[in-house]
Protein backbone atom coordinates (compact mmCIF):
# COMPACT_ATOMS: atom_id res chain seq x y z
CA UNK A 1 0.00 0.00 0.00
CA UNK A 2 1.48 3.58 -0.51
CA UNK A 3 3.20 5.54 2.33
CA UNK A 4 0.08 6.52 5.01
CA UNK A 5 2.77 9.42 6.17
CA UNK A 6 2.05 11.14 2.66
CA UNK A 7 -1.02 12.36 0.68
CA UNK A 8 -2.27 10.74 -1.99
CA UNK A 9 -1.20 12.99 -4.68
CA UNK A 10 2.55 12.71 -2.83
CA UNK A 11 2.58 8.76 -3.15
CA UNK A 12 0.87 8.80 -6.50
CA UNK A 13 3.57 11.13 -8.09
CA UNK A 14 6.60 9.13 -6.60
CA UNK A 15 5.14 6.00 -8.33
CA UNK A 16 5.53 7.39 -11.80
CA UNK A 17 9.66 6.31 -10.83
CA UNK A 18 8.63 2.73 -10.94
CA UNK A 19 5.56 2.71 -12.60
CA UNK A 20 6.04 1.98 -16.49
CA UNK A 21 4.46 4.53 -18.68
CA UNK A 22 4.29 7.13 -21.14
CA UNK A 23 2.24 9.57 -18.43
CA UNK A 24 3.74 12.89 -16.78
CA UNK A 25 3.08 14.30 -13.60
CA UNK A 26 1.74 17.19 -15.40
CA UNK A 27 -0.58 15.37 -17.82
CA UNK A 28 -2.22 14.34 -14.48
CA UNK A 29 -2.53 17.27 -12.49
CA UNK A 30 -3.56 19.37 -15.92
CA UNK A 31 -6.65 16.98 -16.05
CA UNK A 32 -7.21 16.77 -12.28
CA UNK A 33 -7.48 20.17 -12.32
CA UNK A 34 -10.04 20.80 -15.40
CA UNK A 35 -12.04 17.66 -13.71
CA UNK A 36 -11.98 20.01 -10.21
CA UNK A 37 -13.60 23.02 -12.71
CA UNK A 38 -15.93 20.56 -14.05
CA UNK A 39 -17.10 19.06 -11.05
CA UNK A 40 -17.83 22.10 -9.66
CA UNK A 41 -19.90 23.21 -12.59
CA UNK A 42 -22.14 19.57 -11.38
CA UNK A 43 -20.49 17.55 -14.19
CA UNK A 44 -19.21 14.54 -12.38
CA UNK A 45 -19.16 10.77 -13.31
CA UNK A 46 -17.90 7.89 -14.43
CA UNK A 47 -14.09 7.94 -15.86
CA UNK A 48 -13.10 5.98 -18.60
CA UNK A 49 -9.75 5.07 -20.19
CA UNK A 50 -9.03 3.28 -23.72
CA UNK A 51 -4.88 1.77 -23.37
CA UNK A 52 -4.30 1.39 -19.73
CA UNK A 53 -1.02 -0.05 -19.86
CA UNK A 54 0.13 -0.45 -16.11
CA UNK A 55 -2.04 1.67 -14.73
CA UNK A 56 0.29 4.60 -14.05
CA UNK A 57 -2.55 7.18 -15.84
CA UNK A 58 -5.23 4.80 -14.46
CA UNK A 59 -4.54 5.54 -10.87
CA UNK A 60 -4.79 9.72 -11.60
CA UNK A 61 -8.00 9.10 -12.94
CA UNK A 62 -9.58 6.86 -10.67
CA UNK A 63 -8.74 9.16 -8.24
CA UNK A 64 -10.81 11.77 -10.04
CA UNK A 65 -13.99 10.11 -10.12
CA UNK A 66 -17.21 10.52 -8.90
CA UNK A 67 -17.32 9.27 -4.96
CA UNK A 68 -19.01 5.69 -5.97
CA UNK A 69 -18.67 5.90 -10.06
CA UNK A 70 -16.89 3.13 -11.83
CA UNK A 71 -13.72 3.32 -13.73
CA UNK A 72 -13.51 1.65 -16.73
CA UNK A 73 -10.61 0.13 -18.05
CA UNK A 74 -10.10 -0.79 -22.05
CA UNK A 75 -7.39 -2.45 -23.21
CA UNK A 76 -5.95 -5.64 -25.28
CA UNK A 77 -3.44 -6.56 -22.30
CA UNK A 78 -1.57 -9.82 -22.80
CA UNK A 79 -4.10 -12.02 -24.10
CA UNK A 80 -5.13 -10.00 -27.78
CA UNK A 81 -1.70 -7.94 -28.33
CA UNK A 82 -2.09 -10.02 -31.98
CA UNK A 83 -4.82 -7.74 -32.48
CA UNK A 84 -2.49 -4.08 -31.76
CA UNK A 85 -1.96 -3.15 -35.30
CA UNK A 86 -0.78 0.35 -34.12
CA UNK A 87 2.17 -1.23 -31.99
CA UNK A 88 0.88 1.49 -29.23
CA UNK A 89 2.21 -0.61 -26.05
CA UNK A 90 1.42 -3.77 -24.82
CA UNK A 91 -0.44 -3.84 -21.28
CA UNK A 92 -0.27 -5.83 -18.51
CA UNK A 93 -3.23 -6.65 -16.85
CA UNK A 94 -1.51 -8.34 -13.86
CA UNK A 95 0.25 -5.31 -13.44
CA UNK A 96 -2.41 -2.95 -13.80
CA UNK A 97 -4.31 -4.61 -10.82
CA UNK A 98 -1.17 -5.21 -8.51
CA UNK A 99 -0.89 -1.09 -9.24
CA UNK A 100 -4.58 -0.30 -8.61
CA UNK A 101 -4.58 -2.74 -5.60
CA UNK A 102 -1.67 -0.72 -4.29
CA UNK A 103 -3.53 3.11 -4.09
CA UNK A 104 -7.18 1.61 -3.85
CA UNK A 105 -7.88 -0.71 -0.53
CA UNK A 106 -11.11 -1.80 -2.60
CA UNK A 107 -10.94 -1.91 -6.30
CA UNK A 108 -14.31 -3.00 -6.87
CA UNK A 109 -15.07 0.45 -8.63
CA UNK A 110 -12.65 -1.05 -11.83
CA UNK A 111 -14.54 -2.68 -14.67
CA UNK A 112 -11.73 -4.18 -16.78
CA UNK A 113 -12.89 -4.88 -20.35
CA UNK A 114 -9.99 -7.20 -22.62
CA UNK A 115 -10.64 -6.24 -25.96
CA UNK A 116 -11.27 -3.97 -28.92
CA UNK A 117 -12.55 -0.50 -28.15
CA UNK A 118 -13.76 -0.51 -31.96
CA UNK A 119 -16.09 -3.01 -30.77
CA UNK A 120 -17.72 -2.03 -28.33
CA UNK A 121 -20.88 0.36 -28.09
CA UNK A 122 -22.26 3.00 -26.24
CA UNK A 123 -25.13 0.52 -24.89
CA UNK A 124 -22.22 -1.42 -23.74
CA UNK A 125 -20.89 1.09 -21.31
CA UNK A 126 -23.64 2.87 -19.85
CA UNK A 127 -24.05 6.93 -20.27
CA UNK A 128 -22.57 8.93 -17.23
CA UNK A 129 -18.99 9.85 -17.89
CA UNK A 130 -17.77 12.90 -17.02
CA UNK A 131 -14.13 11.92 -18.50
CA UNK A 132 -12.86 9.65 -20.62
CA UNK A 133 -8.97 9.63 -22.04
CA UNK A 134 -8.15 7.76 -25.32
CA UNK A 135 -4.94 6.58 -25.16
CA UNK A 136 -5.67 2.95 -27.33
CA UNK A 137 -4.92 2.57 -30.69
CA UNK A 138 -3.24 5.54 -33.09
CA UNK A 139 -4.44 4.71 -36.17
CA UNK A 140 -6.43 7.23 -38.12
CA UNK A 141 -9.70 4.49 -37.99
CA UNK A 142 -9.18 3.59 -34.58
CA UNK A 143 -8.57 7.40 -32.97
CA UNK A 144 -11.67 8.24 -35.35
CA UNK A 145 -14.00 5.08 -33.82
CA UNK A 146 -12.96 6.04 -29.76
CA UNK A 147 -13.63 9.52 -30.24
CA UNK A 148 -17.14 8.68 -31.39
CA UNK A 149 -17.70 6.16 -28.84
CA UNK A 150 -16.67 8.60 -26.21
CA UNK A 151 -18.37 11.37 -27.32
CA UNK A 152 -21.59 9.48 -27.01
CA UNK A 153 -21.13 8.47 -23.73
CA UNK A 154 -19.69 11.22 -21.97
CA UNK A 155 -22.08 13.75 -20.03
CA UNK A 156 -22.78 17.53 -22.32
CA UNK A 157 -19.49 19.56 -20.53
CA UNK A 158 -17.59 16.21 -20.15
CA UNK A 159 -14.26 15.70 -20.61
CA UNK A 160 -11.81 14.11 -23.36
CA UNK A 161 -8.26 13.67 -23.25
CA UNK A 162 -6.46 12.66 -26.54
CA UNK A 163 -2.89 11.42 -26.48
CA UNK A 164 -0.11 11.91 -28.95
CA UNK A 165 -2.33 14.32 -31.20
CA UNK A 166 1.31 16.76 -32.43
CA UNK A 167 3.76 12.97 -31.91
CA UNK A 168 4.80 13.14 -35.48
CA UNK A 169 5.33 9.08 -34.61
CA UNK A 170 1.50 8.64 -34.73
CA UNK A 171 0.28 10.73 -37.60
CA UNK A 172 -2.38 8.80 -37.52
CA UNK A 173 -3.79 10.11 -34.50
CA UNK A 174 -4.11 13.75 -35.50
CA UNK A 175 -5.95 12.55 -38.89
CA UNK A 176 -8.24 10.60 -37.08
CA UNK A 177 -9.26 13.70 -35.13
CA UNK A 178 -9.68 16.20 -37.76
CA UNK A 179 -11.64 13.80 -39.47
CA UNK A 180 -13.73 13.57 -36.24
CA UNK A 181 -13.84 17.16 -36.19
CA UNK A 182 -14.89 17.78 -39.95
CA UNK A 183 -17.65 15.37 -39.28
CA UNK A 184 -19.35 16.23 -36.34
CA UNK A 185 -19.84 19.41 -36.20
CA UNK A 186 -18.10 20.85 -33.36
CA UNK A 187 -19.47 18.06 -30.80
CA UNK A 188 -15.87 18.26 -29.08
CA UNK A 189 -14.45 21.68 -28.37
CA UNK A 190 -10.63 21.77 -27.82
CA UNK A 191 -9.82 23.83 -24.58
CA UNK A 192 -6.08 22.54 -23.81
CA UNK A 193 -2.99 21.52 -24.58
CA UNK A 194 0.18 20.16 -22.65
CA UNK A 195 2.24 17.36 -21.94
CA UNK A 196 1.57 15.45 -25.07
CA UNK A 197 -2.36 15.87 -24.48
CA UNK A 198 -5.05 17.66 -26.21
CA UNK A 199 -8.28 18.54 -23.94
CA UNK A 200 -11.90 18.67 -24.96
CA UNK A 201 -15.08 19.26 -24.26
CA UNK A 202 -18.27 18.13 -24.79
CA UNK A 203 -20.95 20.19 -26.44
CA UNK A 204 -23.33 21.91 -25.41
CA UNK A 205 -21.80 23.65 -21.96
CA UNK A 206 -22.69 25.80 -19.98
CA UNK A 207 -20.27 28.65 -19.77
CA UNK A 208 -16.57 29.33 -21.13
CA UNK A 209 -14.62 26.56 -19.47
CA UNK A 210 -11.19 28.38 -19.61
CA UNK A 211 -12.18 31.33 -17.76
CA UNK A 212 -13.61 29.37 -15.09
CA UNK A 213 -10.22 27.85 -15.31
CA UNK A 214 -8.53 31.13 -14.36
CA UNK A 215 -10.73 32.12 -11.64
CA UNK A 216 -9.87 28.71 -9.85
CA UNK A 217 -6.16 28.56 -10.79
CA UNK A 218 -4.89 32.37 -11.65
CA UNK A 219 -0.99 31.41 -10.40
CA UNK A 220 -0.87 28.66 -13.15
CA UNK A 221 0.56 30.43 -16.45
CA UNK A 222 -0.18 29.36 -19.57
CA UNK A 223 -0.32 30.92 -23.24
CA UNK A 224 -3.09 31.25 -25.39
CA UNK A 225 -2.89 29.37 -28.81
CA UNK A 226 -5.92 28.50 -31.79
CA UNK A 227 -6.77 24.73 -32.26
CA UNK A 228 -9.52 23.62 -34.53
CA UNK A 229 -10.12 27.87 -34.78
CA UNK A 230 -10.79 28.00 -31.17
CA UNK A 231 -8.43 29.49 -28.66
CA UNK A 232 -7.12 26.83 -26.46
CA UNK A 233 -4.51 27.08 -22.89
CA UNK A 234 -1.11 25.74 -23.46
CA UNK A 235 0.81 24.76 -20.86
CA UNK A 236 4.30 24.03 -20.00
CA UNK A 237 4.28 23.04 -16.14
CA UNK A 238 1.51 22.04 -13.58
CA UNK A 239 3.70 20.05 -11.11
CA UNK A 240 5.97 23.38 -10.13
CA UNK A 241 3.02 25.26 -8.95
CA UNK A 242 0.82 22.39 -7.15
CA UNK A 243 1.61 21.83 -3.47
CA UNK A 244 1.28 18.66 -3.37
CA UNK A 245 0.90 17.46 0.16
CA UNK A 246 -2.08 20.13 0.39
CA UNK A 247 -4.58 18.46 -2.30
CA UNK A 248 -6.39 15.90 -3.26
CA UNK A 249 -6.68 14.78 -6.85
CA UNK A 250 -10.73 16.15 -6.84
CA UNK A 251 -9.21 19.84 -4.72
CA UNK A 252 -5.95 20.97 -5.92
CA UNK A 253 -3.95 23.55 -4.05
CA UNK A 254 -1.49 26.25 -5.54
CA UNK A 255 1.53 26.81 -3.54
CA UNK A 256 1.36 29.81 -1.16
CA UNK A 257 4.68 31.00 -2.06
CA UNK A 258 4.75 30.28 -5.68
CA UNK A 259 5.87 33.73 -7.07
CA UNK A 260 8.09 34.65 -10.08
CA UNK A 261 10.15 37.36 -9.84
CA UNK A 262 13.59 38.71 -10.62
CA UNK A 263 16.11 41.72 -10.36
CA UNK A 264 18.16 42.47 -13.82
CA UNK A 265 20.54 44.82 -13.78
CA UNK A 266 22.39 45.44 -17.30
CA UNK A 267 26.45 47.07 -16.85
CA UNK A 268 25.65 48.96 -19.76
CA UNK A 269 22.79 51.91 -19.57
CA UNK A 270 23.53 52.67 -23.50
CA UNK A 271 25.22 50.77 -26.64
CA UNK A 272 26.58 52.81 -29.58
CA UNK A 273 27.18 50.17 -32.37
CA UNK A 274 26.74 49.41 -36.35
CA UNK A 275 24.03 47.86 -37.81
CA UNK A 276 23.78 43.92 -38.02
CA UNK A 277 26.18 42.94 -35.85
CA UNK A 278 25.12 40.56 -33.01
CA UNK A 279 26.23 41.88 -29.14
CA UNK A 280 27.09 40.50 -26.07
CA UNK A 281 25.58 42.70 -23.12
CA UNK A 282 26.12 41.34 -19.19
CA UNK A 283 23.15 41.30 -16.69
CA UNK A 284 22.86 41.10 -13.39
CA UNK A 285 20.24 38.44 -12.75
CA UNK A 286 19.20 38.07 -9.24
CA UNK A 287 16.40 34.81 -9.23
CA UNK A 288 13.70 36.30 -6.85
CA UNK A 289 11.57 33.43 -7.53
CA UNK A 290 9.99 30.38 -5.69
CA UNK A 291 11.78 28.57 -9.26
CA UNK A 292 15.12 27.84 -10.19
CA UNK A 293 15.51 29.32 -14.02
CA UNK A 294 15.81 26.28 -15.36
CA UNK A 295 17.88 24.38 -18.71
CA UNK A 296 17.00 20.88 -20.67
CA UNK A 297 13.32 20.77 -20.15
CA UNK A 298 10.78 21.11 -22.45
CA UNK A 299 9.77 24.83 -21.04
CA UNK A 300 13.50 26.70 -20.50
CA UNK A 301 13.90 30.10 -19.14
CA UNK A 302 16.11 32.32 -21.20
CA UNK A 303 17.46 36.15 -20.78
CA UNK A 304 15.93 38.20 -24.02
CA UNK A 305 14.66 41.16 -24.88
CA UNK A 306 11.98 43.91 -26.41
CA UNK A 307 13.14 45.78 -29.35
CA UNK A 308 11.63 49.27 -29.17
CA UNK A 309 11.46 52.38 -30.88
CA UNK A 310 13.04 55.65 -29.08
CA UNK A 311 10.12 56.97 -27.74
CA UNK A 312 9.23 52.94 -26.31
CA UNK A 313 7.03 51.96 -29.12
CA UNK A 314 6.79 48.16 -29.61
CA UNK A 315 9.20 47.22 -33.04
CA UNK A 316 9.77 43.58 -32.20
CA UNK A 317 8.85 41.90 -28.95
CA UNK A 318 10.35 38.21 -29.78
CA UNK A 319 13.69 38.45 -29.90
CA UNK A 320 17.07 36.19 -30.31
CA UNK A 321 16.81 34.07 -26.47
CA UNK A 322 20.79 33.60 -24.30
CA UNK A 323 19.60 30.63 -22.11
CA UNK A 324 20.76 30.07 -18.88
CA UNK A 325 23.66 27.08 -19.17
CA UNK A 326 23.26 26.40 -15.89
CA UNK A 327 19.91 26.46 -13.08
CA UNK A 328 19.93 29.81 -11.47
CA UNK A 329 18.34 29.04 -7.81
CA UNK A 330 16.45 31.26 -5.94
CA UNK A 331 17.59 33.99 -4.55
CA UNK A 332 20.82 33.21 -6.47
CA UNK A 333 22.71 36.17 -8.13
CA UNK A 334 24.57 35.63 -11.60
CA UNK A 335 25.63 37.33 -14.52
CA UNK A 336 24.69 36.72 -17.97
CA UNK A 337 25.61 37.99 -21.09
CA UNK A 338 22.53 38.67 -23.10
CA UNK A 339 22.79 38.74 -26.76
CA UNK A 340 21.60 41.44 -29.04
CA UNK A 341 20.60 41.26 -32.53
CA UNK A 342 21.45 45.41 -33.49
CA UNK A 343 19.04 46.36 -35.85
CA UNK A 344 20.43 47.69 -40.04
CA UNK A 345 18.50 50.62 -40.35
CA UNK A 346 20.47 53.92 -38.21
CA UNK A 347 18.96 55.67 -35.38
CA UNK A 348 18.19 55.40 -31.94
CA UNK A 349 16.25 51.85 -29.91
CA UNK A 350 15.53 50.93 -26.82
CA UNK A 351 16.29 47.58 -25.71
CA UNK A 352 13.93 46.21 -22.90
CA UNK A 353 15.35 43.33 -20.71
CA UNK A 354 13.04 40.32 -19.69
CA UNK A 355 13.39 36.71 -19.40
CA UNK A 356 11.23 34.07 -20.98
CA UNK A 357 9.71 30.60 -18.94
CA UNK A 358 9.65 29.41 -22.92
CA UNK A 359 6.18 28.72 -23.78
CA UNK A 360 4.75 29.79 -20.67
CA UNK A 361 5.13 33.21 -19.85
CA UNK A 362 7.51 36.53 -19.95
CA UNK A 363 8.19 37.46 -16.38
CA UNK A 364 7.31 41.34 -17.84
CA UNK A 365 3.59 39.82 -18.15
CA UNK A 366 4.15 39.05 -13.91
CA UNK A 367 4.91 42.28 -13.11
CA UNK A 368 8.55 42.21 -12.96
CA UNK A 369 10.45 45.43 -13.46
CA UNK A 370 12.19 45.50 -17.04
CA UNK A 371 14.86 47.97 -17.65
CA UNK A 372 15.98 49.19 -20.55
CA UNK A 373 19.31 50.03 -22.43
CA UNK A 374 19.27 52.70 -24.78
CA UNK A 375 20.92 51.61 -28.19
CA UNK A 376 22.13 53.75 -30.86
CA UNK A 377 22.82 52.33 -34.15
CA UNK A 378 25.19 54.15 -36.26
Amino acid sequence: MTDMAKSFLESYVAAFERIEGWFSRDAALMFMAYNEVVASQGIAGDVLEIGVHHGLSAIGLSAMRREGARFVAVDLFEELQQQNISGSGQGSRRRFEQNMAEFFADVGFVRCIVGLSSALQPADLGGGFSFCHVDGGHSMRETFQDLELCADILLPGGLLALDDYFNPAYPGVCEGAVKFWLTHDRLLRPIAIGFNKVLFQKEPRSSDLNEAFDRRFPQIPHKTVTLWETPVHAFNSFAAIIDLAASSPRALVTKQSFRMDAVLVPEAAGITSRGGVRLNVPVRVLNRSSIPFGVGTDAPFGLSYHLMSSTGGDLQFDNVRSYFRQPLEPEEERIVDMAIEVPTAQGSYQVEVDIIWEGITWLKNQGVQTPRIELTVI
